[in-house]
This record gives structure tokens, sequence and C-alpha cells, in this order.
């Protein structure tokens, strides 16, 4: 196996470091957009019961 220097070594924890953020944020960004989603689609349904349940 071939010797990897120290400085490759750094750049490519770097990298996958720098990768793994991205991914991270990227990832919490599209989860509150479904927490967003959902809690509006849950609010509406909840409104349309209630409107139901007043009309009976």
């Amino acid at each position: 196996m071939a010797e990897v220097s120290e400085r490759t070594w750094l750049l490519a924890v770097a990298l996958s470091f720098a990768a793994g953020f991205i991914v991270g944020w990227q990832a919490n960004i599209t989860r509150r957009r479904f927490l967003d989603w959902r809690k509006k689609r849950l609010q509406s349904k909840l409104i349309e019961t209630q409107k139901k349940l007043d009309l009976s």
C-alpha cells in the first residue's frame, strides 16, 4: 500500500466533514419544511372537523 501524506489525510477529513455538514444542514431544512407542511395540513383537518361538529 502506498504511503499517504499527512496533507492528503487532512484534506480528506476536511472534505468529509464539510460534506457531512452540508448534508445535515439540507436535511434539517427539509425536515422543517415537512413539519410546517404537516402542521398546516393537521390544522386544516381540525378546522374541517370542528365545522362538521358545529353543523351536527
